[in-house]
């Protein structure tokens, strides 16, 4: 009897999180440790579901919820007067935000380029051209921006920064240029 089982990809990052985990092990790092049990925790839980971790950018996300769900800690630690726990808190801050720091994630200028190549290759299929289809085409299932590692929310700020011209160029037929709207 032979079972078939297709080959699951283990994330860099997730490699990288179990390795430093067994260090902080040896090190008796209590603090790291727990931040990266946390961690493997989350992908563990997520792997019960139906959209297991595969990738670096869906691990890169477990990271930045846990960094949001810190930091929301951090505050009601402050207001509580809890400093021993706000303390601990911002150690787990340190370390969440060295992962993110070392993840390759793509600047807003690749983004903003990707931005102008979905516009373009919409316009050129005469397909809508708003925020929510731009959005979709981007980070959505086959998105152009879907295996990336990419903060949703700077494409989001990106693309609706630059909806107002989005539509303007569309309407006058002038060739596309990202700008940030907000700042003018």
């Amino acid at each position: 009897m032979t079972t078939t089982s297709s080959p699951a990809t283990t994330p860099s990052l997730l490699i990288k999180i179990r390795s430093d985990m067994k260090a902080a092990m040896k090190a008796k790092d209590s603090s790291r440790l727990d931040v990266l049990r946390g961690l493997i925790s989350d992908v563990t839980n997520a792997a019960k579901t139906s959209k297991p971790v595969s990738s670096d950018a869906q691990m890169l996300q477990i990271v930045r919820k846990r960094l949001k769900s810190s930091e929301a800690a951090v505050e009601e630690f402050r207001n509580a007067k809890r400093h021993d726990l706000k303390d601990r808190e911002v150690a787990q801050i340190a370390v969440l935000e060295a992962y993110i720091g070392e993840s390759s994630s793509m600047g807003e200028d690749e983004i903003k380029r990707a931005i102008q190549d979905v516009v373009g290759r919409m316009r050129s299929e005469e397909k809508t051209v708003n925020q929510g289809s731009v959005m979709k085409s981007m980070v959505g299932p086959g998105g152009s921006l879907q295996d990336h590692l990419v903060d949703k929310q700077v494409v989001a700020k990106l693309v609706k920064g630059g909806s107002h011209f989005l539509t303007c160029s569309f309407q006058i037929g002038s060739c596309f240029e990202l700008q940030d709207m907000s700042k003018e």
